[in-house]
């Protein structure tokens, strides 16, 4: 039907992002607010909850379903959060069956970054065949995996966490507990980290600027290589997706990432025919890479990208 569609979510630490991607590819109702103006009480389904039937109230359309991208590791049967550092309220709830029954609309969920990365995958015209990996740097260390078209989620349904890869030598503590992980040291908490403590006199939107050539950022950057030509080495994937909030920053220096990835990467394969994309960073992505992956999982085609447009 020509005004039905389906409601994007992308739930971050901070932000709170919210569409209703139509069928012919508008996104309406977008919205980008505080997270905290979702999650009100101590009750945070049934915020959750209030919230939608609202902004559902306040549409135009019939949803035919809700998608919903977590920061966070999703149980096996994609039901329920199982640990979320910056969304610790949210953890172990019944989020699809509470939302679903409340809602009467089918609910969705899944790790915002392979929502991301089947947007992008969509974007580039990425055949869904053989082995996607996408790597997203921003606050963290985000990384997803699609095997023939479909996520991999492992055993437990946690697998794709590259960010909590240990690295030797490390004490740094890290939001999921353990200590020595991989995104302490290449997300961006590590660049806000170095604002503070070696060039104060630098807002962190201008460090690679000014300080791109110096150790620190070169060190920084390389752990960056070390962490994708980690899962390059293990997986040989046909692409290799490298984006993120940290990517888009003001001179960020990505022939020198692609130049320290290569280096680490086995020779001569999978070195000599890498097939490396740097997708550009949308802050609708996330919600619209939730709407699309919806749409794949009621067996509905998604519109192309090109017709996509905040309406």
């Amino acid at each position: 039907m020509s005004n039905a569609g389906i409601i994007g979510i992308d739930v971050g630490g901070t932000n709170f992002r919210i569409g209703t991607i139509a069928t012919d590819g508008t996104v309406q109702q977008f919205r980008k607010i505080p997270v905290r103006e979702v999650f009100r009480s101590a009750g945070p389904l049934e915020d959750l909850c209030t919230f939608l039937h609202r902004y559902i109230s306040e549409g135009r359309i019939e949803i035919t379903a809700i998608s919903i991208g977590f920061p966070a590791t999703i149980d096996r049967d994609r039901k329920r959060v199982l640990q979320a550092p910056n969304l610790p309220y949210m953890e172990n709830l019944p989020v699809v069956e509470y939302l679903t029954r409340e809602l009467g609309i089918p609910v969705f969920i899944e790790r915002d970054v392979t929502l991301v990365l089947y947007y992008d995958m969509i974007a580039y015209d990425i055949p869904r065949r053989g082995i996607i990996s996408g790597f997203y740097f921003g606050t963290g260390v985000g990384n997803a995996i699609f095997l023939d078209g479909s996520p991999l989620i492992g055993k437990n349904g946690t697998a794709g966490e590259l960010g909590h890869i240990p690295v030797d030598g490390s004490t740094l503590i890290c939001g999921c507990g353990n200590v020595g992980c991989m995104e302490n040291l290449a997300g961006g908490k590590y660049l806000a980290s170095l604002t503070q403590t070696v060039y104060p006199d630098t807002p962190i939107g201008e460090l690679f600027t000014r300080h791109s050539s110096e150790p620190p950022l070169i060190r920084y950057v390389d752990r960056m290589a070390q962490a994708v030509a980690t899962e390059i080495n293990i997986l040989d994937p046909d692409y290799v997706l490298i984006g993120g909030g940290v990517l888009a920053m003001k001179d960020f220096p990505r022939r020198t990432l692609e130049e320290m990835l290569l280096k680490r990467v086995r020779k001569p394969y999978p070195a000599e025919n890498l097939q490396l994309l740097f997708p550009e960073d949308r802050p609708e992505k996330g919600v619209v890479g939730a709407a699309y992956f919806a749409m794949d999982l009621m067996k509905q085609t998604p519109p192309e990208t090109e017709g996509i447009r905040i309406g």
